[in-house]
């Protein structure tokens, strides 16, 4: 946001010296600080109130100087939540330049109510800090009722593109955290077709990735945090990865290699027909095989029958 500060005219300072401004005066202020900041963004002025000796605290930076006429125009930004606020409630009326001997500028101060020396003339009074002179003069109105104003637009805007960040950043977490879901399943997909058995049961497959997925978000709190605890290249991810890749088939218990018919109850017949014998032994066999692993479905348990 830009603001007025300065103008065209002749001023006495406190020990009653007279000194003059033209536009070119304002041109060389702007030109000098512009080309300054230019080359080290660091040596931006500060926005204070008052004239404090130090510059600081500073409330907010000056981005750049303009001329415009015969007013010097400077562009503010990285206001404090502070100093808006007192400019809003009206607690700040008057602007005032502080400038080096060379009219490079130290800072913009802002000052309360405080009379202007000279009525409609702006330029206010001329004070010295080792041939440091700052400049007062009274801005109107209006020049406070923009500044509020855009002070204003800038806060709806900072919101709204707080929001969208804020909803870019929950798009790109869930978007993260699909693309590890989808990961991970892959990779039990892949265990689970390396051999002819079943080492994670279907039914058990979103737990495993659920646990996957808080080990990645583990991992990526050791990084960030530099936690001393594990190595550097230490991966939770990858430890239980490897434990999951080195699980071996899932045994049978050796009673249900053999059918033991005595315990066998089943009906001979269905409807008039026979059964087939060795058909209904895999089908009781499953059955059981099913009680003791109840997380198989009977189709796996078939399949396991099956490949014995």
């Amino acid at each position: 946001m830009w603001i007025e500060i300065f103008r065209t005219g002749t001023f006495t300072d406190s020990k009653g010296r007279v000194q003059s401004f033209t536009e070119s005066d304002l041109e060389k202020i702007a030109r000098q600080y512009n080309e300054k900041v230019e080359k080290e963004p660091s040596e931006e002025a500060p926005l204070v109130k008052g004239h404090p000796e130090s510059g600081t605290p500073a409330h907010g930076w000056v981005e750049r100087l303009a001329r415009r006429g015969k007013i010097l125009y400077a562009k503010l930004k990285s206001l404090t939540k502070e100093i808006i606020q007192e400019i809003e409630e009206g607690r700040y009326r008057k602007v005032s330049v502080s400038l080096y001997p060379n009219l490079m500028l130290r800072h913009i101060g802002l000052l309360g109510g405080e009379t202007p020396a000279v009525k409609g003339l702006r330029p206010i009074s001329f004070v010295e800090f080792d041939d440091i002179a700052n400049f007062e003069y009274e801005t109107s109105s209006n020049d406070f009722i923009e500044l509020r104003q855009e002070i204003r637009r800038l806060e709806i805007e900072n919101s709204k593109l707080a929001r969208q960040n804020e909803a870019l950043r929950n798009d790109l977490d869930k978007a993260y955290h699909e693309s590890l879901a989808r990961n991970f399943r892959d990779f039990l997909h892949e265990v689970n077709s390396s051999t002819d058995f079943i080492i994670i049961p279907p039914n058990k497959e979103e737990s495993v990735v659920e646990l996957l997925q808080l080990c990645a978000k583990l991992d990526n709190y050791l990084r960030e945090s530099n936690c001393s605890i594990v190595s550097e290249d230490f991966s939770l991810v990858d430890r239980v990865k490897q434990f999951i890749s080195e699980l071996k088939p899932l045994p049978l218990r050796k009673e249900f290699t053999v059918a033991n018919k005595e315990n066998w109850v089943f009906e001979q017949t269905f409807d008039g027909k026979k059964v087939d014998e060795e058909r209904l032994n895999i089908h009781i066999r499953a059955k059981e095989l099913q009680k003791i692993h109840p997380e198989l479905s009977y189709e796996q348990a078939l399949l396991l029958i099956n490949k014995q």
